[in-house]
């Protein structure tokens, strides 16, 4: 599995981590226009590696572009917000149903491996490790074999990015149960103990959504 750490990163991947971690934290407000010479003159740089961090935030989800008009950091509601997770519960619940019929273990072996132990370098949170837990559940989506279920979650997953990160943002405590939870389903899933694993992954997905809905609604002014 890639390593989700930011110890070796070039200048220009240092610049779209601060760049995705600005508009996640609201530093750039949801909703704001953006541009590459605005940008290139707020982080002091040329206007190259900017152009080519907006691109990649947009492949992400958390920039729209549209042409003449350029870049906006994209908004969500909690009521799309709680509908996706509400999607996104009943897509992993039926991927895990459907592993136990598709024999895809070395998959969960190869997971596990990432999954079992808790690299030192992302113990104390990485903004990063939203990919790398989004590459799980989609992984796990995948080894379903299903046609359907994967593009569904993908689809789904950048629509929650931004808020997803949030679970990863200077948070040890969440990485850690993060890992714990990842390694249980996984464990669970190779016993085949079908039932125990789906439990496990709709109790995660719904103590994430729970997290990262409170959070959302405290940075928005909605709760002390």
């Amino acid at each position: 599995m890639q390593d989700y750490s930011t110890s070796s990163l070039t200048r220009s991947e240092q610049l779209l981590d601060l760049l995705r971690k600005d508009i996640i934290v609201g530093l750039i407000a949801a909703g704001e226009r953006i541009t590459e010479e605005s940008l290139a003159e707020r982080y002091g740089l040329s206007r190259t590696p900017v152009r080519e961090a907006l691109r990649v935030l947009a492949r992400e989800g958390l920039l729209s572009y549209t042409p003449r008009h350029g870049y906006l950091v994209e908004t969500i509601d909690i009521a799309e917000m709680d509908d996706l997770y509400a999607v996104r519960i009943a897509i992993e619940e039926q991927a895990a149903l459907r592993i136990a019929t598709t024999g895809e273990y070395s998959t969960l072996n190869n997971l596990l491996e990432y999954w079992g132990e808790m690299p030192d370098a992302v113990a104390h949170g990485n903004l990063n490790l939203v990919f790398a837990d989004e590459h799980f559940h989609e992984t796990l989506a995948a080894a379903s074999n299903s046609s359907v279920l994967t593009p569904m979650l993908q689809t789904i997953n950048r629509r929650l990015h931004a808020l997803r990160a949030r679970d990863f943002i200077d948070d040890a405590e969440r990485v850690r149960l993060t890992f714990d939870q990842h390694a249980a389903i996984l464990r669970a899933l190779l016993r085949k103990e079908t039932e125990l694993a789906r439990a496990m992954l709709r109790a995660h997905i719904l103590e994430s959504h729970t997290y990262v809905r409170d959070r959302f609604l405290r940075e928005r002014g909605d709760q002390p």
